[in-house]
């Protein structure tokens, strides 16, 4: 043979290789079925390992931060006061600065309803005090004015200050969608949202009591007293309504989660009441030490008099991973998942949350994690109803292309028939129909099965006409001859021969029935919230104000579904043509 022929050469390879081996080798020369192969299974490892570092609480949510566009740059401090800073305050995905300058800044993240917190009044009186809500934000002056700016909706009425509260205000708190504040007689003002109001009850600060510190969450608030005493405004019971006797009359400084209240007493202890959680678990190493207490949703951040910081609580978005080189913090502000300590030299420390890199949704949870544990739902519910369709389709072609006559015969019928039920309609009706009967759980196992039961028929007619070609072959004449049984003729000599085809159909299957379980989820009939698939995650998304301003919400779960789909079918088509000889001219 002419080795020098390239044309010789090829043939010698055809030759001397496996019918595997060469389907492998055209296989891999597409530079398509590649990048197909190269993006799903980088799309399936990135949903089966990245749940595991960003954990999904599927039930959780966190109105404050709903909406919030991708971004990392929530406790960025704006770049004119670094280094100069004199007053700090933290909100829900934003701070607020005061300079030595007494110029007023903001940074953060804003969504479309707290736009205006990045236009801060300048006032003219020395500022004093700031605070920080969810969309709004308060400062207070030296002559006792209240500035607000931030939230402008109109039902919220947070811009309405009393104004008898003007030049008399001795500090002011922003809290949820309502402010509170304290004027120089001891007497609590409040104003804002009429429905959040109603948990504030001022009237739960005894006549003759005077306030100094008001502290707010994101339900009410509370009132320390010139002697020492705190008081919970809350108008009903709640587990951190009621100060401990115990400890009143001894408090210097104090702070309320959403489930507990926190103080410092005077021999610079701390002492916390409420609900049990992380929360309770207080460093031993703090007590007889700490100076200032401040807290977010469920964490605490304490001032050392060493001028150290320690976090403590739930560790969310690294919210108690808090700097150990910190040994000269003269202020700190705690809210929400943000935490920032002020240092002599005017620097500013932060940790926390910072940002999400996807954006949140609607309910405020984290689209980049929830977009993975989808993509691990919508994978599994694609993988297993074609397998599902495989088995079926595989067993019932197998024994028909092989026994033939009326077996034959009634399983090509019961195919038509299954393969005439339109395939929506029905699965609509039984989703709608048994979905409730099973839970979360049993209707995604429903859907599995639903969209298996009725997609096997394409599959069987391959197998079948593959098996009517095959079972005349000598190896099957020979494996008869040697006593083999039928069902060990089937499945153990004819369908390894002719697998090729079958794993280009479940490849193309496993991409339809991904796509046919987005569409039933995006209609509202598929897996149900709170567990996510990237179908619910773009029916969330259907609103067109969505569409229009917040893109981030049905882009990344698109995208991602697209690229899977697209992936899977470039690696059917490079399987089809390295298996079929004929495109290849063979």
């Amino acid at each position: 043979m002419n080795t020098d022929n390239p044309k010789s050469n090829v043939m010698h390879e055809e030759q001397v290789q496996t019918p595997f081996m060469t389907a492998m080798k055209m296989f891999f020369k597409r530079k398509m079925t590649i990048i197909g192969l190269i993006g799903f299974f980088g799309m399936f490892l990135a949903s089966v390992i990245i749940p595991f570092f960003f954990p999904v609480d599927v039930r959780d949510f966190d109105m404050a931060q709903f909406n919030q566009p991708p971004s990392r740059s929530m406790m960025r401090v704006s770049r004119e006061i670094r280094g100069d800073v004199a007053l700090l305050a933290a909100g829900a995905g934003f701070g607020v600065g005061v300079g030595n300058d007494n110029s007023l800044h903001t940074w953060g993240v804003m969504s479309h309803h707290s736009e205006p917190l990045q236009n801060p009044p300048q006032p003219e009186g020395r500022i004093v005090q700031i605070s920080a809500g969810q969309g709004h934000a308060a400062a207070l002056t030296e002559d006792g004015y209240v500035y607000i700016w931030g939230d402008e909706n109109v039902v919220f009425r947070l811009a309405d200050v009393p104004s008898g509260i003007q030049g008399r205000t001795i500090q002011v708190q922003a809290a949820r969608r309502f402010s509170l504040a304290l004027t120089d007689d001891g007497r609590l003002h409040t104003w804002g949202n009429m429905p959040d109001l109603r948990h504030v009850s001022p009237g739960r600060l005894p006549a003759g009591r005077v306030g100094v510190q008001i502290e707010v969450n994101t339900m009410s608030g509370g009132v320390l007293t010139e002697c020492g005493y705190v008081f919970i405004l809350i108008s009903e019971g709640r587990e951190w309504r009621d100060v401990p006797e115990h400890i009143q009359g001894r408090i210097t400084d104090f702070t309320l989660t959403d489930h507990n209240g926190l103080a410092i007493l005077d021999d610079y202890t701390v002492y916390i009441w409420g609900a049990t959680g992380l929360i309770n678990e207080i460093p031993e190493h703090i007590q007889g030490q700490a100076v200032a207490i401040d807290s977010g949703t469920n964490h605490a951040t304490v001032l050392l008099r060493d001028g150290s910081v320690v976090s403590w609580g739930e560790d969310r978005h690294g919210r108690t991973a808090y700097p150990t080189r910190v040994s000269d913090g003269v202020m700190i502000a705690v809210g929400w998942d943000h935490n920032y300590v002020l240092q002599a030299d005017g620097s500013v420390t932060t940790w926390g949350m910072r940002g999400f890199i996807f954006g949140t949704d609607g309910m405020g949870r984290c689209i980049f994690s929830r977009l993975w544990l989808a993509g691990r739902y919508t994978l599994m519910i694609g993988a297993i109803s074609s397998i599902v369709a495989f088995l079926i389709g595989v067993l019932l072609g197998g024994f028909g292309g092989y026994f033939g006559g009326a077996l034959d015969m009634f399983i090509m019928r019961f195919a038509e028939v299954v393969g005439s039920i339109p395939f929506l309609p029905i699965a609509l009706i039984l989703q709608f129909r048994f979905r409730d009967n099973f839970g979360q759980i049993g209707g995604m196992v429903l859907l599995m099965f639903v969209l298996g039961i009725l997609s096997w028929p394409g599959l069987m007619r391959i197998v079948r006409g593959l098996i009517l070609q095959a079972r005349e072959s000598e190896y099957v004449t020979a494996a008869k001859a040697l006593g083999a049984r039928e069902f060990s003729i089937i499945f153990r000599h004819i369908l390894p021969n002719i697998l090729s085809p079958v794993i280009v159909w479940l490849t193309l299957n496993l991409a339809g029935a991904m796509l046919i379980e987005t569409g039933l989820s995006f209609i509202g009939f598929g897996v149900q919230e709170p567990t996510p698939t990237w179908g619910n995650m773009l029916n969330a998304a259907n609103d067109s104000v969505v569409l229009r301003a917040q893109w981030w919400r049905w882009v990344f779960p698109a995208v991602a579904l697209v690229s899977v789909a697209l992936s899977i079918n470039l690696v059917g088509d490079g399987l089809r043509e390295a298996t079929d000889p004929k495109t290849q001219g063979r």
